[in-house]
């Protein structure tokens, strides 16, 4: 026997609307990620030498701070500033400076480096990165 009841082509269109609407969302969803991941990180202006004043950072003391994506560490010593990359060497985790101590610890497997990066403890087999600076008046230039 036939079905001869009127099909409601209203209903079936906005189902299909609706499953197109979300279908497209979805993609963007996952393409928005990958473009950003791929697109240059680099913004207008990120070319400028960072300019970190000395002056608040007391002797012994730390102050860390971000320069193109990488968090550094400048350490303050009677013998002048200091700076590092933040980055454990051995899986790159961020390192902590203990004043108290003097020393900068990872927290994630208790690695250790003294005030001049040199690995005390592992397990890091390699010493922290030594980033290059200029020394100007009473702030330290990273370029």
């Amino acid at each position: 026997m036939a079905d001869n009841r009127p099909v409601n082509k209203g209903r079936r269109a906005f189902c299909k609307a609706c499953i197109g609407g979300l279908t497209a969302a979805s993609a963007g969803m996952v393409a928005y990620p990958i473009a950003s991941f791929l697109a240059p990180a680099e913004r207008p202006g990120s070319n400028k030498p960072l300019e970190i004043p000395t002056e608040r950072i007391g002797v012994g003391q730390a102050q860390y701070v971000e320069f193109r994506g990488q968090q550094l560490i400048l350490l303050v010593m009677q013998e002048g500033p200091r700076l590092f990359s933040a980055s454990c060497p051995h899986l790159g985790c961020s390192v902590i400076w203990e004043s108290a101590n003097g020393i900068f610890r990872c927290p994630c497997h208790g690695a250790e480096f003294d005030a001049v990066g040199k690995v005390i403890r592992g397990p890091a087999s390699s010493p922290l990165e030594k980033i290059p600076f200029e020394l100007k008046g009473k702030s330290v230039i990273v370029d």
